[in-house]
């Protein structure tokens, strides 16, 4: 009866016969909608979800939370909150950690006796979590690398089990519009329900991205799956102008037993005063269609922006001969030396 429960996200989450399926499940509004394709994209608060390594090219402290009404009354919630840490000029570090619910709500208890389906034996709930940590640094100037711990715990009824395991990623940045990234998901322990166990959905992912200039992107992603059969996601987005995001993608690896609708992967980002308010909308064919509502809130501004912590006011004019700024520039750094030596002299 109670096995009645996995059946949902076992069929629809890339899962095949393993435990822990809803880690197959994309979190946040606009890596769904790009068709999951999000590896070499996930710089800010879905890099814990998505690749670790993306924390160390993070721009500043990032908030996240999603709600997602899934396939026959499934729901699915997500809070993620990353950090820059450090103050190494040489080395960019970032911190996060994200929480992964699910649950199906009340299911009704059915038994079988003489081969008739009997009712009326009340009703029981699954629930599926998993607790993130991450950190992630760059190596060099192109290359971040990152790790992610988490716990799994699941409950079906009144059975429970545990599980752990870790992602590894590294982001690869070729240029300003090239991105390349690998990442190993969900090595660990199995999950067990009375002492019988289910590995957990360990696979890997190549994924790259591409901006040819600031309104287009395109993103592509492969995952090679312990068990079952690779498959491919792909997405795009479009910024007609800076507050609106188009996206749209498309995944193989939902379409088993379902119509090739069910690959596809749409939906659209409102930037409001830096923060994103993003929709996506994921169909399964005749099962339904999934869902998603999030919020990713940006804190401060990048820390780029904060680097020069003495400034001289400038009085240059709309256009200023070489001379005059050389001398202007030679005037701030005398000045800049005059307040290093003084500061050396009061301590």
């Amino acid at each position: 009866m109670a096995c009645l429960a996995l059946v949902p996200y076992r069929l629809f989450a890339s899962a095949g016969t393993e435990g822990a399926s809803f880690l197959d499940i994309p979190v946040g509004a606009g890596p769904a909608a790009m068709g999951s394709a999000y590896a070499a994209l996930a710089t800010n608060v879905y890099a814990p979800t998505s690749n670790p390594g993306g924390l160390g090219f993070l721009k500043g402290t990032e908030l996240a939370g999603q709600h997602l009404s899934y396939i026959q009354s499934i729901r699915y919630e997500h809070f993620g909150f990353v950090t820059p840490i450090g103050h190494d000029p040489s080395t960019h570090r970032g911190l996060g950690a994200s929480i992964q619910d699910l649950g199906t709500g009340d299911i009704p208890r059915t038994d079988v006796l003489n081969g008739v389906p009997v009712t009326g034996l009340g009703s029981f709930s699954s629930h599926w979590s998993a607790y993130n940590l991450s950190y992630g640094q760059t190596v060099t100037d192109k290359l971040a690398l990152g790790v992610s711990g988490k716990m799994i715990h699941a409950a079906i009824d009144d059975v429970s089990a545990s599980a752990y395991a870790v992602d590894a990623g590294s982001l690869y940045r070729w240029d300003e519009r090239l991105s390349l990234a690998a990442t190993v998901t969900n090595v660990g322990t199995k999950l067990k329900f009375l002492g019988e166990g289910d590995n957990l959905p360990m696979a890997v992912h190549t994924g790259a991205t591409y901006r040819p200039n600031q309104q287009w992107l395109v993103s592509m992603e492969g995952v090679y799956p312990r068990t079952g059969m690779a498959s491919f996601h792909m997405g795009g987005q479009w910024q007609p102008i800076e507050t609106i995001s188009l996206r749209a993608g498309y995944k193989t690896d939902t379409l088993k037993g379902l119509n090739a609708l069910a690959g596809l992967t749409t939906g659209v980002g409102l930037q409001v005063w830096g923060q994103e308010l993003a929709y996506a909308w994921t169909p399964y064919g005749e099962l339904g269609s999934a869902q998603y509502l999030s919020l990713l809130i940006r804190f401060g501004a990048p820390p780029d922006g904060r680097r020069n912590l003495i400034q001289v006011p400038s009085r240059q004019g709309p256009r200023i001969a070489r001379g005059e700024q050389q001398l202007t520039m030679a005037i701030d750094d005398r000045r800049f030396v005059q307040l290093l030596q003084e500061t050396e002299a009061a301590q």
